[in-house]
């Protein structure tokens, strides 16, 4: 089993890394075009990312050292279209009307190893169908293709990676796979029902700022502050010659203070990068563009917790006081979430203080 499941696991590794570097820009691209987080749609094409990689890594691992490769004698492909079928009654055991032996024959690799070919594509198929809306013929061709790239793989040593094929390249695959696709097409007809469908998701273009997207916006803006917090170290390092703490934590709030005031007070919709980003801005109870100074307090407000605070917490030697005031910016965040449910909207108590509101750029 370890010949299927090692593959499965590595391939399902490799695909979460590629979904946990993509989720931030896919954030980014669809509160910018469609004002909402698409979570049915996300949750399809995550597993698709996940089935594509996972299925090609099982037709291709475990993989061998080019020295192993150099020493093995080369493998012959097979262009008999059928012969699984041949091998099948040859090695199975299998007498179709003696009963006995269906169970035996179940078992045999020559049964398996065709019927793990057909399950591998099968996916595919139901993609294909429920997804991408592809008829029948379409979805056969694109199942053909998919397998002649499996196959070709195989048999040009990872496109010439490899001095030689070191996996068994094989036509009754191309016919298999082929068949699985098929058979998928049909199955997402009977299961229909119970896939997610992406259709119900709804763009959203309203002033509703979730705080999924502030949070976003306030980690983009997090990004550019240690950006500029980097680049001054290194000016005052080198006009300067040493490294100071004191100087470290000046730096640092200079940082914040470019990011979070200079930046708004110079733009003409008085936005931090990452409101520019996601597509938000502050508005006064009014609606209009805010006073400068309920801007000013709501920025560094806002730079303070998610930026001062935190940074703070790592300069502190005391790992009781350190626990402490995670929890108190636990508790806080989990105030501002509890609220947000509550209410469906995002609306925090100093929004009101400053008549500065966050809302959606629409």
């Amino acid at each position: 089993m370890s010949v299927y499941i090692n593959p499965i696991a590595n391939g399902i590794t490799v695909s979460l890394m590629i979904i946990y570097l993509a989720f931030i820009p896919v954030l980014i691209y669809q509160y910018r075009k469609n004002g909402t987080f698409l979570v049915r749609k996300n949750i399809v094409l995550a597993s698709f990312a996940v089935y594509m990689i996972t299925a090609f890594f099982m037709t291709l691992l475990p993989l061998p050292s080019i020295e192993a490769v150099k020493n093995m004698a080369p493998i012959r492909a097979n262009y008999h279209p059928f012969l699984f079928v041949k091998t099948f009654l040859n090695e199975s055991g299998f007498i179709w009307n003696e009963m006995g032996t269906w169970f035996r024959a179940f078992c045999s690799p020559s049964f398996y190893t065709v019927a793990f070919n057909v399950l591998l594509t099968l996916p595919f198929g139901v993609y294909l169908r429920k997804y991408f809306n592809k008829g029948l013929f379409q979805t056969a061709v694109l199942g053909f293709l998919l397998s002649f790239f499996y196959e070709a793989t195989q048999y040009t040593g990872v496109w010439w990676i490899y001095p030689h094929a070191f996996r068994y390249p094989d036509v009754d695959d191309l016919i298999v796979n082929t068949l699985g696709t098929v058979i998928g097409f049909y199955a997402a007809g009977l299961f229909d029902k119970l896939l997610p469908d992406p259709m119900k998701d709804k763009s959203l273009k309203t002033e509703y700022a979730s705080l999924l997207r502030r949070l976003i916006s306030l980690l983009i803006d997090s990004i550019f502050v240690n950006i500029v917090y980097e680049l001054l170290r290194v000016v005052v390092l080198l006009a300067a010659g040493k490294k100071e703490n004191t100087i470290d934590i000046v730096l640092y709030l200079i940082s914040v203070v470019i990011i979070f005031i200079l930046i708004p007070c110079i733009s003409k919709k008085k936005r931090t990068f990452g409101m520019t980003i996601l597509k938000l801005a502050l508005r006064d109870g009014k609606g209009n563009v805010p006073r400068l100074s309920g801007m000013i307090m709501h920025n560094l407000f806002i730079a303070f917790w998610l930026n001062v605070a935190v940074n703070i917490i790592g300069m502190i030697d005391n790992a009781w006081i350190i626990i402490f005031l995670q929890l108190v910016v636990l508790g806080f965040a989990a105030a501002l979430l509890i609220i947000s449910i509550k209410n469906k909207r995002v609306t925090y108590f100093w929004e009101k203080f400053f008549d500065t509101y966050m809302k959606a750029d629409i």
